[in-house]
């Protein structure tokens, strides 16, 4: 083994990075997943939204401070490894990592279904082409696939703007409170749109290629969450005012359907093109994320060290072939809403251990930044850990028996590959916070 791990290119500041996360939290969750909220949720959808925005912000404001003193790539395998032990830090860098993977699935689903409005072509075969066109994508170079991030941004944020402004004429067509399954139909709604937020916390494996991680990375994480809630009420408020909830439950383009009942058949094919490239930019960003989750954790011993292997344009070639790999095989399970719940219960119980690294680590923490916590320094990761376990047991059966799963399958990895073996690079900075 080398002495010491191969670097990443330090190119990423603080407006790609929060272009980055914009390009995850402001795709999938509207254009793919408001329909299957508000058939849980009915016209009360919006509210499912607001709820897991503010259960995110609990686990964001623990990561941003964690991200503040000590930014690293795969920050819940670190952040619980230095908090806990080297097995918990595993297991929460092993759910997430899967989370990564199986969100890129869902999202590719997403774009099929939208594309399939122009071509007749089976939705796993268009999902996968799409993870194999963003795997080369990135295989090119950090710098190339951060413009084409803020490209696919920057498209992604005008349909949304474009659909609230369509919705404006509608306000009071619909009662926003009307719940056919009442409140337990709006936290299951709740539990399925968290999904939608998965993007601050990505970001952070983003921290070894950025100029300055630890004054950037915790304004890009809280600013892409706050922006990302406005949009994603606002949208929700209008597509239930145009649409009502029983249209768009039923609706595999729900925001096509929006333009064309608002603005007439012939703009439907836009808002199409639109929602492509909006899910297009979140499957793209999630496997650029959990390729360097994968290279991180390899470089440190706990995943094959042939991941951990750096091309000649600076590219972790290995790991991002491996990540586009593995989501293409859950591209086959080809429900969208069970794979999201899928991977909303490995973020959970990765969240769990986040939030519980932020109050282990917390007097570490107090003294790096040379003052005693603050009061929402102590309550949110107390709130987030309640929230996210109460989130959890609404994402249903199966995916709980998945969350067991990867958790068991993880520990047996670990106990058989891992523990007997060194668990990092010898000059790698350990220390306390």
């Amino acid at each position: 083994m080398a002495s010491t791990p191969p670097k990443l290119e330090k190119r990423i500041g603080l407006s790609q990075a929060v272009l980055s996360g914009l390009g995850v939290t402001v795709g999938a969750g509207i254009y793919v997943l408001i329909g299957a909220g508000a058939g849980s949720a009915g016209n009360a959808v919006w509210l499912s939204f607001v709820i897991a925005a503010v259960i995110s912000s609990f686990t964001a404001l623990s990561y941003a401070r964690l991200a503040r003193f000590k930014p690293v790539n795969a920050p819940e395998f670190h952040y619980v490894k230095l908090a806990f032990n080297q097995r918990l830090g595993f297991l929460a860098g092993w759910l997430i990592l899967w989370s990564m993977v199986v969100s890129a699935a869902v999202v590719s689903l997403g774009f099929a279904g939208y594309l399939q409005q122009f071509i007749d072509l089976p939705a796993a075969a268009i999902a996968a082409a799409l993870v194999g066109v963003s795997t080369l994508i990135i295989l090119i170079g950090t710098r190339q696939s951060m413009a084409l991030m803020g490209i696919l941004t920057a498209v992604t944020v005008f349909g949304l703007v474009a659909v609230i402004v369509i919705g404006v004429p509608h306000l009071g067509s619909a009662d926003l409170l009307e719940a056919p399954q009442g409140l337990s139909g709006v936290f299951s709604a709740a539990a399925l749109v968290f999904f939608a937020f998965l993007g601050f916390e990505t970001m952070a494996n983003l921290s070894g290629e950025m100029k300055n991680p630890g004054r950037d990375l915790p304004k890009a994480m809280l600013l892409v969450l706050a922006v990302s809630a406005v949009f994603y009420v606002l949208v929700a408020l209008a597509a239930v005012n145009v649409l009502g909830w029983e249209a768009l439950s039923s609706s595999s383009a729900p925001m096509t359907d929006v333009f064309r009942l608002g603005l007439g058949a012939s703009s439907a094919g836009v808002i199409t093109i639109i929602s492509m490239a909006a899910t297009g930019s979140t499957a793209f960003f999630l496997l650029l994320s959990a390729s360097r989750a994968v290279w991180e954790m390899s470089c440190y011993g706990v995943l094959p060290l042939p991941f951990c292997t750096i091309g000649q344009r600076r590219t972790p070639w290995v790991a991002i072939a491996g990540v586009g790999l593995f989501s293409v095989i859950f591209i086959l399970i080809r429900n969208i809403e069970t794979v999201a719940l899928f991977t909303n219960i490995a973020v959970l119980l990765a969240f769990t251990g986040i939030n519980a690294a932020a109050i282990r680590l917390s007097k570490s923490l107090g003294k790096a930044a040379n003052s005693k916590p603050r009061a929402w320094e102590r309550i949110a990761p107390a709130l987030g850990i309640a929230a996210c376990l109460w989130l959890a047991w609404n994402t249903g059966t199966a995916a709980m028996l998945f969350g067991g799963l990867l958790v068991a399958v993880g520990l047996v990895y670990y106990q058989a590959f891992v523990a007997r073996t060194s668990n990092s690079w010898p000059d790698r900075d350990e220390s306390p916070l």
